[in-house]
């Protein structure tokens, strides 16, 4: 495999954010905006229902599935949306070589190429908030 059909890091951040924002569309979210430089966040903002909505997306390559850095950016990201009466989601995106996959070559699956068949791990949004929060969401004070 040459290294120039290799995706740069941000090409594969950048198609972890297109995968999201397709299903987002499928599922009926009016996308208000997307940009998938993974230096900027949330990658999208939409609104649902009235609701407005901040999503976090990492993209990573097998064997691994995008996610975030640590508690810090969780929060940081998590009051964010807090400010702006959002709600805030992660997506955390895997893609696979697919023609590494097929030919069973453990090596090159986590090795995407430009052009190339993928193979994509996600399994929707998630909610972020924290235990305080989902007990003042559901009304009684307490978690969940």
């Amino acid at each position: 495999m040459e290294a120039k059909n290799r995706m740069t890091r941000e090409e594969i951040h950048d198609f972890g954010v297109q995968i999201v924002y397709e299903e987002m569309m499928k599922a009926g979210y009016e996308i208000l905006g997307a940009d998938p430089s993974p230096a900027v966040t949330p990658q999208i903002v939409a609104r649902k229902d009235g609701q407005l909505c901040f999503v976090i997306v990492r993209t990573d390559v097998y064997p691994n599935r995008g996610k975030l850095a640590d508690d810090r950016e969780f929060l940081y990201n998590l009051e964010h949306a807090e400010r702006n009466n959002a709600l805030c989601y992660f997506a955390g995106v895997g893609i696979c070589n697919a023609a590494a996959t097929d030919a069973g070559d453990e090596a090159a699956m986590g090795v995407p190429e430009r052009e190339g068949g993928f193979y994509v791990d996600f399994d929707g949004l998630k909610v972020m908030t924290t235990l305080g929060r989902a007990g003042a969401a559901n009304g009684n004070g307490q978690p969940g």
